[in-house]
């Protein structure tokens, strides 16, 4: 059997996507709401072949929850967007990891089995609580730098969406087989995000059309979007495999130090506070490897 478990290499893989898509949108510095929009239809696009061929779920309460869901990150992802554009994504990839130790203790105080597995070893509860208290001293160290306080108030919300959402993302995997269900999530979660986002503009017309569906918009959106969607399927992959979403919540987030060996293999300077946001990171590895040996 392998060392690693499987949830932990998927949620590698979700990494390395994650990295590679905040990496170009720093590159083409796209406006936030089409590169969101063309993201999305890129996404539905990639996955509608394994939906056609592993069907979708037939419960409707997956439905429901995912639409529901679907609110959250329509506003978060333009939001994601805009931070990379102002702060940089590496400096975003640091701060996001803070959601972690939120969602860990949201699940537990939802899901009251696996609250009583950690109860029942309290001396692995210890170390989980341990790393957890030396995360939010890292969290502490950030405050004393204005770029990394910048980007936190511009994302706050985002990060408000990845405790929310990580959380919701496992209840919504609880009601679909993972044959559909993880395909079904992307593509549906997608097609909800479309139809809000055109109604929005509808409404709104926040963009001239030639900005929201001109050639570059289409373009920089689809390129995001076809690595966002392997992304998505591979963190909800993961998803399947653990009792708690947190865990793949802080795999997730080691895109932080892909991108900042990024940084280092091209000589691009890094903003911020790296060690202290390189700390919350170790920090959330630290969490897997507990998990791993509870």
């Amino acid at each position: 059997m392998s060392a690693v478990p499987l949830w932990a290499m998927f949620g590698l893989a979700a990494a390395a996507l994650s990295a590679t898509q905040m990496l170009l949108q720093e590159r083409f510095r796209a406006e936030p709401l089409p590169v969101a929009f063309w993201s999305k239809v890129a996404c539905a696009l990639v996955m509608l072949p394994f939906v056609v061929i592993h069907g979708m779920p037939h419960n409707p309460l997956y439905y429901a929850l995912l639409a529901a869901q679907s609110l959250l990150w329509v506003v978060s992802d333009v939001i994601f967007y805009r931070g990379i554009n102002q702060a940089s994504a590496g400096v975003i990839s640091r701060v996001l990891p803070m959601a972690t130790i939120l969602s860990f203790f949201l699940w537990l105080a939802i899901d009251w089995t696996t609250a009583r597995a950690y109860i029942a070893a309290p001396a692995h509860s210890a170390a989980i609580v341990a790393v957890l208290c030396l995360l939010a001293a890292f969290a502490w160290r950030l405050k004393n730098c204005a770029v990394t306080i910048g980007a936190m108030r511009s994302v706050w919300f985002v990060l408000f969406a990845s405790v929310a959402g990580s959380v919701s993302t496992k209840y919504i995997t609880q009601q679909a087989d993972i044959g559909q269900g993880v395909y079904a999530f992307v593509f549906g979660e997608a097609v909800v995000m479309i139809a809000m986002w055109l109604l929005y503009y509808a409404i709104k017309r926040p963009l001239p059309a030639s900005s929201m569906f001109g050639p570059r918009a289409v373009r920089t959106g689809m390129t995001v979007g076809a690595v966002a969607a392997f992304a998505t399927a591979a963190t909800v992959y993961a998803v399947y495999h653990v009792d708690n979403p947190a865990y793949i919540t802080a795999v997730r987030y080691l895109d932080s130090i892909l991108i900042l060996l990024y940084y280092r293999a091209t000589g691009k300077p890094s903003k911020g506070h790296v060690y202290a946001g390189l700390g919350i990171v170790a920090c959330a590895a630290a969490l897997v490897i507990l998990k791993s040996g509870g």
